[in-house]
């Protein structure tokens, strides 16, 4: 087994407050590995995991407050994807955020120092690393969630500087807390799915300056195929609730290919028929995407027929 190797870095008058959310999830291998990284650096920093009402891996989640720099929380209730990124940014003392999904590890031994150096030599507010998936090719309960990482979300920074709002997530990435303090998470979206395109949204809105690196951060966990299909029916029911708050609608659909395909159908008048002829697929859809060979093409129109669906209040 090859060793990892880190290096002391030196970051000019830079302080980092790392933020963890987690569901359900041992993070243990991660915060070692982030801890790891950040005792290198020669700026203050912390590590805050907020457990949002989990039923597993709480006490051996709870033992890593005993590293240095790390604390823990429990929240008695879950309280939404959305609300529990506004708390961990509320209790952050530092002046960066860098916030990770649970269920992720870095793909560099230098990850946190990529980051840092990189908004250390850039203007921007908000950087994002990227996605990570690994070659190993998993089992077929799993394969739908992993070939979606892949074909969808595995792209260079150059690609996703092209259009920078267009690939914002929150699986991995780091702002400036006096943004946040400007552009928060909307808490009245308590199901799961795109609070992140909302939030993006209004980063953009708001002018800040987003920047793409390679710096990502590697998936380790896959939903099982009908799990990520029910995840993808909620994020599109909660797309559907963001776009009729959204007032400058033409642009909000410029980032988001199915909402065009959406409204393409709607004002040609056959979002209807489309709708009912997807319908009449759907079970073939499921078939497809829960078998050994997912489609990524069958994926988009099992999409939009749900999002068809959605639009024509049959949801």
């Amino acid at each position: 087994m090859v060793k990892k190797k880190y290096f002391c870095i030196k970051i000019n008058n830079m302080t980092l407050s790392i933020c963890i959310p987690i569901y359900n999830y041992n993070v243990t291998r991660l915060i070692h590995e982030l801890s790891a990284q950040a005792s290198q650096l020669s700026c203050p920093y912390e590590i805050i995991l907020m457990d949002d009402g989990s039923q597993s891996f709480l006490s051996d989640n709870a033992l890593l407050a005993e590293l240095p720099h790390v604390q823990y929380i429990e929240l008695p209730y879950n309280i939404g994807r959305s609300a529990i990124r506004n708390k961990l940014a509320n209790t952050a003392q530092y002046e960066f955020l860098l916030f990770m999904d649970c269920d992720t590890l870095p793909s560099s031994p230098h990850f946190i120092h990529n980051y840092l150096t990189s908004a250390q030599n850039s203007n921007a507010d908000v950087i994002m690393g990227g996605y990570h998936y690994s070659d190993e090719k998993p089992d077929s309960i799993h394969l739908l969630r992993w070939l979606y990482g892949i074909h969808r979300e595995v792209k260079s920074a150059s690609v996703r500087n092209l259009h920078p709002f267009r690939s914002f997530s929150t699986f991995n990435f780091l702002i400036k807390k006096k943004v946040f303090e400007n552009v928060t998470f909307d808490e009245s979206l308590t199901e799961y799915g795109h609070e992140d395109t909302l939030f993006g949204w209004e980063l953009k809105k708001a002018h800040f300056h987003l920047s793409h690196i390679d710096n990502p951060a590697t998936q380790i966990n896959y939903e099982e195929s009908n799990i990520f299909l029910q995840k993808t029916d909620s994020s599109l029911k909660n797309l559907w609730v963001i776009y009729q708050k959204i007032e400058e609608k033409d642009d909000f659909r410029k980032d988001i290919k199915i909402l065009k395909y959406q409204e393409f159908l709607r004002k040609t008048r056959l979002l209807r028929p489309a709708s009912i002829l997807l319908s009449l697929f759907s079970k073939f859809f499921r078939r497809n995407l829960t078998s050994n060979h997912p489609q990524m093409f069958i994926f988009d129109l099992y999409k939009l027929e749900v999002l068809c669906r959605v639009s024509l209040n049959k949801i």
